[in-house]
């Protein structure tokens, strides 16, 4: 059933969402943010926080998993390890949820009933100073835990080194495509500093063919993608500035073509993957257009 060999797509992996490539295209700006934010732990020790915010498609998820992946490796090297939990917040939208994963890092056993927010906390505390670990804890889509009026918890992450027992260290990264300061009350915004924002602009039409280059030189038998069919790429996900949409584009127009044996991707099979992506309307595509976009729409 699946004897025949591909003859375009070499690695599907790389066509992937949720796939960090070794190097970032056109986030070198936000990398070394990042890096200026984070060298206090890195180096010394002391937590730090870091709130990215951007539209869809615009590196945040991918970044984040770059730079910490990278900082994890230095601070390993460095005979300072740091723990780095993961967490989306549209599947895991409560106080209770978000704990629970980041238990269930050092105990996967840890029952998912019986105990409150404050007790589970007290239960992460110790865990974290038994193994006298730093712990960085990522929040995608923070907006989606924070509107269910989950504030307390940011509050409750960054001051997580008060107290008695300062082993217990808690770094904390959000990610939203929406405004998130708004939402938090004045005590979490001091603790949080205002100061830590990561912007991520929309991708231009020249950041987007060179994402797409890279990436079909990573998943693609070479030479099997025509140049056309690269700018075609850009140029159709460039009215959203979203890389997302240029590597979905990638990728269905390398299936279509393998379906169709003719050895490479070209324009039509592009035209053709753009059919089957701008069939779905979703509500962040919506917010990107202006209002002629809308009427027309």
């Amino acid at each position: 059933m699946f004897e025949r060999s591909s003859v375009i797509i070499r690695d599907p992996v790389k066509l992937d969402y949720d796939y960090v490539p070794k190097d970032l295209v056109h986030r070198e700006g936000q990398m070394h943010s990042l890096e200026t934010l984070f060298r206090p732990l890195a180096q010394h020790g002391r937590p730090c926080t870091a709130y990215l915010t951007g539209s869809v498609g615009t590196g945040k998820t991918v970044t984040a998993r770059r730079f910490c992946t990278d900082m994890a490796e230095y601070c390993r090297n460095a005979g300072r390890p740091i723990s780095v939990v993961f967490i989306n917040c549209r599947n895991r939208s409560s106080e209770s949820a978000v704990v629970l994963q980041l238990i269930r890092h050092f105990d996967a056993g840890f029952p998912d009933r019986g105990f409150a927010p404050d007790e589970m906390l007290r239960v992460l505390r110790n865990h974290l100073t038994t193994n006298v670990s730093n712990m960085v804890v990522v929040l995608d889509e923070v907006d989606a835990l924070m509107k269910k009026g989950a504030v307390d918890l940011v509050y409750q992450l960054t001051r997580f080194s008060d107290g008695s027992n300062s082993d217990a260290k808690v770094s904390l990264i959000m990610i939203s495509q929406d405004p998130v300061h708004e939402l938090m009350d004045d005590a979490s915004l001091s603790t949080f500093r205002r100061l830590n924002r990561v912007t991520f602009n929309k991708y231009t039409r020249d950041e987007l063919r060179r994402i797409v280059e890279v990436r079909a030189e990573e998943a693609l038998v070479p030479g099997t993608i025509t140049e056309d069919s690269l700018d075609l790429i850009a140029d159709n996900s460039a009215e959203f500035g979203d890389a997302r949409m240029a590597i979905e584009l990638l990728d269905r127009a390398a299936n279509i073509a393998e379906e169709d044996s003719e050895g490479e991707v070209n324009v039509e099979h592009v035209r053709a993957a753009k059919a089957m992506i701008y069939s779905v309307v979703s509500e962040s595509k919506l917010m990107m257009l202006d209002l002629n976009r809308m009427i027309v729409l």
